[in-house]
């Protein structure tokens, strides 16, 4: 029985631990709808705030808010700014000096005053830039260049013209205007030009007409320069003999150089008193510089000791062809030599020998170097020295 009595018991301990293993999983069970409880409370509040929606307009204004203050203001103005700055456009002030900016220009020669000096420019751009540098007290400062439509618009003025200007700057992302005066003027010796003033006078002697274009030319290279010819005088006498009164002296002997190296002319200078300057005490000289052109030219022939030389060219030196034995050679300049200068003849002979019909005396000279392609009644240039004639080649 007692064995039975714990069998009994022992059956009834393992039922009741059925039941409490049964209950576990029925209580295991019942935890799951607290998830879904969860859910059920989550549902709710959808369901609540269904109830209570909040308005469109309200949350546009959020938006709206949020925005806003998201945005950089100006710590002066509170105005909203756009760019990357601290301060906003009204409110942004550089600090930095600049004097009176005054642009002088010579509308002749192409220069512009520096610091009371006139130098030579290509571009406006340049000049301004310069001029920029040296009036505003900013190390960061860059000028913005003009277009090139202003820049010949003011490079087209003429001497007298007064005009105000704003100059364009930037210093980092800012920009500014500055205003500026432009004054189109004449420099100091551009302003000499079609005056009574001279500083010397280049005087000619025994001149021609490739002299002459030849030193107007030169004169016409120099105006950019500042050289100018204000007046030109004529010498009576046998020969072409002109003055030409120059404003700058230190350039007359620059050309007598060039004459004397393109034609073979002798110089002569010597300076002349005229005034005194009185804030230095300094003597102030006029310079007279005369050059003399020899007798001959080109194409002109030379006779000495029995021989003819044709002048070829003309520099320090002769440079002559011997028509007697056509070779070249060079001559020293003087006044003693015969000169025989070409004139027109016409073929009359070719048989047995060639012989041309002199103009002067009408009597025939021998041609001593005559061309076959010659035809008879056929016009040259010839010298003639005694009878004999020599064709030359003027070109």
């Amino acid at each position: 029985m007692v064995s039975a009595h714990k069998n009994n018991s022992k059956n009834h301990s393992d039922k009741t631990k059925h039941k409490t293993k049964k209950h576990a999983k029925h209580a295991v069970s019942k935890k799951k709808p607290v998830k879904s409880s969860s859910k059920t409370v989550h549902h709710a509040s959808k369901t609540h705030a269904s109830k209570h929606p909040i308005k469109k307009a309200e949350i546009k204004k959020q938006k709206t808010i949020v925005k806003h203050y998201s945005k950089k203001f100006c710590p002066q103005c509170g105005n909203i700014i756009t760019d990357n700055h601290t301060l906003c456009k009204d409110c942004r002030v550089t600090d930095f000096d600049f004097k009176d900016i005054k642009i002088f220009i010579c509308s002749n020669c192409k220069s512009y005053n520096h610091k009371n000096k006139w130098h030579k420019f290509t571009s406006l751009h340049s000049v301004i830039d310069k001029i920029l540098e040296d009036n505003v007290k900013h190390k960061k400062v860059k000028f913005e260049k003009i277009n090139e439509f202003k820049e010949d618009e003011l490079l087209a003025f003429k001497a007298g013209v007064h005009k105000d200007i704003n100059l364009t700057v930037s210093i980092g992302h800012e920009k500014f205007d500055l205003p500026a005066k432009f004054d189109v003027t004449l420099c100091p010796k551009c302003s000499k030009q079609g005056t009574k003033y001279f500083e010397g006078i280049l005087q000619t002697r025994n001149v021609n007409d490739e002299i002459i274009a030849f030193i107007k030319n030169d004169a016409a290279k120099q105006r950019s320069k500042g050289v100018h010819i204000n007046k030109e005088v004529r010498i009576e006498g046998d020969n072409l003999n002109i003055d030409y009164y120059y404003t700058d002296k230190s350039y007359l002997k620059v050309i007598a150089e060039k004459l004397r190296n393109h034609f073979g002319a002798t110089l002569k200078h010597n300076a002349q008193l005229f005034s005194i300057d009185w804030e230095t005490s300094k003597n102030l000289y006029r310079l007279n510089l005369l050059v003399e052109f020899p007798k001959y030219t080109k194409n002109d022939v030379l006779k000495m000791d029995n021989q003819l030389y044709l002048v070829v060219s003309m520099d320090e030196k002769i440079h002559v062809l011997n028509m007697k034995t056509n070779s070249k050679t060079l001559l020293s300049h003087k006044d003693t030599y015969e000169v025989l200068r070409p004139v027109d003849a016409i073929v009359t002979k070719k048989y047995p020998e060639f012989e041309v019909l002199d103009p002067n005396t009408y009597y025939q000279a021998r041609l001593m170097n005559p061309s076959d392609k010659l035809e008879i009644n056929q016009k040259i240039k010839v010298i003639i020295d005694g009878g004999e004639a020599w064709a030359v080649n003027v070109k």
